[in-house]
């Protein structure tokens, strides 16, 4: 199942409302109880936004990208890993007592995956191999082998981190070489003193609980173990290491970024059930099931200032959309379950989430009190724009006196840092504030920027035709617009490119050759742009 965690956001080049909203809201959301309720963002910041967010404290949400089912969104099993050096033994008994995963990570000192272990590689080893070459094929360490017999060390010394000479049980054979490296298995002490001072051997075991009486001054490694001779032969291939028969190839892991609906493709073409998850370093996340993945529900997300796909985030299909939060029309967002949904015609979104605020008795901090004043302020224009309804003046009048600034003072100084093209390019300027529209088979991208220096910006006007005209040409679109928005004047300038530009002269009596015509009292591209394309078109904008 997924994490409990609430995704709020609004639109893509989000404006100081699609922030600010997602910031109050995320607030209110944690102060009733939702503790996974996070703020994000669809794109990069504006400076008008930077500037709020600065003055009143208040850290930039996170860029997210997409809501598309990852794996690091999952609950999945812990890295219960192994050690690559450790016996299959160890293994062996994490399979048996585990109820969630039969597949062991094999890792280095690092924690990075070195390969994987699984029932069949253990049992495989007691079915193929015999005793005789056990060392020749397999890495046992000796101090593995000692502690899997429990064995008690009471002399001399095997002089080798590995165990890499022969085994020998009982007698041993006539002509026999035997070096230093050898080890015997004797269930008679009397056999061991034979075996300690006329052979070479690296280690005598000493079985049945044998006292090693007599064995003081061999050179040999004496070690003493309760087991039978039969059973010490049986226990030895438990010592194996387990980097000896790990799968080190062909290995199928993921990423905790790895989308879940292509995780779950190369799942069903795969006959294991486990998969370990490793970091981008190389260390292991954890170990992913294919219980994991299925029938796996999607983010929870709530939309704030927007309900058009275009304008969302990527994935938002595969999300559980629980709520939105809006001042704009209904446009094409469809759900398969109901929703909590608050859509108002007012100027702003920050106005609805004030008023949920109140609604839930909650307290509101200054810092979102002036988060909301300012997004307020930011979409009515100061309370200029047609939008802008008696409602919002009121709460931004009520959201001043929380946050303890002046109205006017504070919006200038908000809109004057908002408008500095010093800090930025006329492609920068553009993508400040661009929604994209559908009017039937066609569509525009509508960019709008307000400023206090508009013959300044004027000057550059080719610049902006030009960057327009790039735009238009890289991207899938019927007309490219920026509403260049004179906050003194209080009318902006349109400039219009593209295919359908007839559209921007029907509706706003622009000659076939202007790009660009003055409009008096024109700040809303929401009730004064948007609707008069629609017309032009013939049809209802989406």
């Amino acid at each position: 199942m997924l994490q409990d965690k609430v995704y709020i956001f609004g639109h893509k080049n989000p404006d100081t409302d699609s922030i600010c909203a997602a910031v109050a809201y995320a607030n209110l959301k944690r102060e009733i109880g939702v503790v996974g309720a996070t703020a994000y963002r669809l794109g990069d910041i504006s400076l008008e936004t930077e500037f709020v967010l600065d003055y009143f404290g208040v850290p930039i949400p996170e860029l997210l990208t997409d809501v598309k089912g990852r794996i690091g969104d999952l609950k999945v099993y812990d890295p219960v890993s192994i050690l690559e050096t450790e016996p299959i033994k160890t293994a062996w008994d994490m399979m048996l007592n585990s109820d969630t995963s039969r597949l062991v990570p094999i890792t280095d000192g690092s924690n990075k995956l070195k390969g994987i272990l699984g029932m069949g590689n253990v049992t495989q080893i007691f079915m193929d191999d015999s005793d005789d070459d056990i060392t020749e094929h397999h890495e046992i360490l000796y101090e593995n082998l000692i502690r899997i017999l429990n064995g008690r060390q009471v002399g001399g010394n095997y002089k080798y981190e590995q165990f890499c000479g022969n085994l020998y049980a009982g007698p041993v054979p006539d002509g026999a070489v035997i070096c230093d490296k050898d080890i015997v298995i004797s269930g008679s002490i009397e056999n061991a003193w034979k075996l300690a001072y006329e052979y070479d051997f690296g280690c005598i075991i000493l079985t049945n609980g044998i006292a090693p009486k007599g064995l003081e001054n061999a050179k040999a490694n004496i070690v003493c173990v309760n087991a039978s001779t039969f059973k010490v032969v049986s226990l030895i291939k438990q010592a194996i290491s387990v980097r000896s028969i790990m799968n080190t190839s062909g290995i199928i892991s993921f990423t905790k970024d790895d989308y879940i609906d292509k995780v779950l493709e190369i799942m069903r073409g795969n006959r294991f059930r486990n998969f370990p998850i490793i970091n981008d370093d190389g260390t292991l996340y954890g170990v992913l099931s294919r219980r994991h993945v299925m029938g796996v529900a999607g983010k929870k997300v709530i939309m704030v200032d927007h309900n058009e796909r275009s304008q969302s985030v990527e994935g938002l299909e595969q999300a559980d959309i629980i709520e939105i939060i809006d001042h704009h029309r209904l446009a094409d967002i469809q759900t398969e379950a109901p929703l909590y949904s608050h859509m108002e015609p007012l100027g702003c979104t920050c106005t609805i989430i004030y008023k949920m605020y109140k609604e839930h008795e909650a307290e509101i901090p200054k810092d979102m009190a002036g988060l909301m004043l300012a997004a307020i302020l930011s979409d009515t224009l100061n309370f200029t724009s047609p939008t802008s309804t008696s409602i919002d003046k009121a709460t931004g009048e009520k959201l001043a006196a929380i946050a303890g600034v002046d109205i006017a003072e504070f919006g200038r100084a908000m809109f004057k840092a908002g408008t500095n093209l010093d800090k930025m390019s006329i492609a920068e300027m553009l993508n400040v504030d661009r929604k994209r529209f559908s009017f039937g088979e066609k569509s525009a991208y509508i960019s709008q920027f307000n400023t206090l220096d508009f013959e300044a910006v004027m000057k550059r006007k080719d610049e902006i035709l030009q960057e327009l005209a790039n735009f238009y040409n890289a991207n899938e679109c019927s007309l490219a617009m920026l509403m260049l928005t004179d906050l003194d004047r209080n009318g902006s300038e349109i400039f219009a490119v593209g295919r359908a530009k007839e559209m921007a002269d029907v509706a706003f009596g622009m000659k076939s050759d202007q790009n660009h015509i003055f409009l008096d009292g024109v700040v809303s591209r929401k009730k004064q742009i948007v609707p008069d394309l629609s017309k032009a078109a013939g049809g209802s904008a989406v």
